[in-house]
């Protein structure tokens, strides 16, 4: 049996680095005595897949895993007693068993909405910041530089930005849905192409969701949810 879950990485939590997240969900899955199947070799692991690693320290509700049993589950009742024993931050908020022939996660995985918390105390207006989006969306590219240990890489922004959302006030924030095609660009990458000058300090990075992306949001891959970019509709809505 295969189980694909969507899960959080807040709090502390969100500090494991991506080589020891197989080590937290190892010692979960052990705890609640639950079938996982092990790799074969010199090194057996159990078999938990990531198809995207996350930054140290970012933010996510939007993290996706594959786990393959040895055994069926009663998926509800052993997947509830899963979370409950991973690490505080961290919990299952979605799942889904995997038919056979599905595609592979990382098929569902081609879009990402992301949010980034700025800083309410930065030295240009908020009100600044739609026109600096309206320009990066009618450019046809946008080009910044990564700094990397072995050396700076230029990336093209543009081609990866699907939509982009500013919502100011006190936690002023900007809400963008990334393609996953191509070059990995982060939003990270994106607050750089708005902010040449370094004048948009940001708070947090978080990971929302995955799954199909659009003009207005995220269908999200194992719900079918239409998460929405614009969560001031939402709001006036309710």
């Amino acid at each position: 049996m295969r189980v694909r879950v969507r899960y959080s990485k807040t709090g502390r939590v969100r500090y494991v680095s991506a080589r020891d997240l197989t080590s937290v969900w190892e010692r979960a899955l052990r705890r609640e005595g639950l079938p996982i199947a092990w790799s074969q070799g010199f090194r057996p692991h159990p078999k938990v897949s990531f198809p995207d690693a996350l930054p140290v320290g970012w933010d996510s509700t939007g993290e996706y895993a594959e786990l393959t049993f040895t055994e069926d589950l009663e998926v509800e009742r052993d997947l509830a007693r899963l979370s409950q024993a991973l690490p505080a931050g961290m919990g299952i908020l979605r799942w889904l068993v995997v038919p056979d022939g599905a595609p592979k996660l990382a098929a569902m995985l081609s879009h990402t909405l992301w949010e980034v918390e700025l800083d309410p105390g930065m030295t240009v207006p908020q009100s600044d910041v739609p026109a600096r989006i309206e320009r990066l969306l009618a450019a046809s590219s946008a080009e910044v530089i990564r700094h990397r240990p072995s050396g700076d890489k230029v990336l093209d922004v543009r081609p990866a930005v699907v939509a982009l959302r500013h919502a100011g006030g006190p936690a002023p924030r900007l809400r963008a849905v990334l393609s996953n095609d191509g070059p990995t660009i982060r939003p990270s990458d994106l607050v750089a192409a708005l902010d040449p000058h370094d004048d948009l300090p940001v708070l947090r990075h978080r990971r929302v969701a995955q799954g199909t992306g659009s003009v207005d949001g995220l269908v999200e891959a194992l719900s079918g949810d239409h998460v929405p970019i614009d969560t001031s509709a939402v709001a006036e809505a309710a």
